[in-house]
């Protein structure tokens, strides 16, 4: 897919068609349109640009889902994404999501979340791609080990949020939520999260990436691992004990180091 070519818009024009369209998504409403501007002006952005591989109408976004429409902004002088919540959402307010996120960000995992109003969620703007196209790119003699690490690396972050009891609670479709900056994994889109429910972080994300997911016979290939039989093992015993014990036991399986 083509890109859409990028359009810098201050948000002194945002209650103008077709930008307004993005503010309110899915209804226009010139009052709640008025609201978020004010919200724009204390979380201090100065300009959304609506570029990226979404979009909606003529408008480029970064993204789009049931809860927010992202964009990317600049304040400050400073690239962001912003999250917009839906007029439509099954939520009142943006602030479970910060909380959250915050909460992942204090273990070192997910986009840093920088503010948020009641519609409106900034967060640091990551350039990244998908996990599936990462792996799909990997070349040359160093293609195995930067397999194990990433992996790794993701297996790892999960492990945080499953000790702090934080389920993400969305990495059954993990290639929406898991991407890569520079070879390095980042948890994104907490919209979901919850600290009520029994966190599965760990084996949803193994599931995925070594399972079940697009990219899953790859990675297997790529880190040596030739019969799903002692990992689905593996994966039961630790979802039961949820202990150091069984992750590490995991991490052996899957020819990873324990460090």
């Amino acid at each position: 897919m083509s890109q859409i070519p990028s359009e810098r818009v201050p948000i002194s024009s945002l209650v103008r068609t077709p930008y307004i369209r993005i503010l309110t998504y899915p209804k226009i409403s010139l009052r709640a349109a008025r609201s978020r501007l004010a919200q724009l002006n204390k979380l201090g952005v100065e300009l959304l640009v609506f570029e990226g591989r979404s979009k909606i109408g003529r408008l480029g976004i970064l993204g789009i889902g049931t809860v927010s429409v992202v964009v990317k902004s600049e304040a400050g002088g400073e690239v962001f994404a912003l999250k917009i919540r839906r007029t439509d959402a099954n939520r009142p307010r943006m602030r479970e999501e910060f909380e959250l996120t915050r909460l992942a960000n204090r273990i070192g995992v997910g986009a840093e979340v920088v503010g948020h109003t009641r519609d409106l969620l900034l967060l640091q703007y990551l350039d990244y791609v998908e996990l599936h196209a990462w792996f799909k790119s990997l070349k040359g003699p160093e293609r195995r080990a930067m397999a194990r690490g990433i992996i790794h690396r993701v297996l790892n972050q999960c492990r945080k949020l499953d000790i702090m009891g934080l389920d993400h609670g969305q990495l059954s479709n993990l290639r929406k939520h898991v991407v890569v900056v520079n070879n390095v994994p980042y948890i994104i889109d907490f919209e979901s999260a919850s600290l009520n429910r029994t966190p599965k972080n760990v084996t949803t994300a193994a599931q995925y990436i070594l399972i079940g997911g697009k990219m899953s016979a790859l990675a297997r290939l790529l880190i040596g691992v030739k019969s799903q039989g002692p990992l689905l093992a593996a994966l039961r015993e630790y979802k039961e004990t949820k202990s150091d014990v069984s992750y590490a036991h995991l991490l052996e399986v899957l020819r990873l180091s324990s460090d």
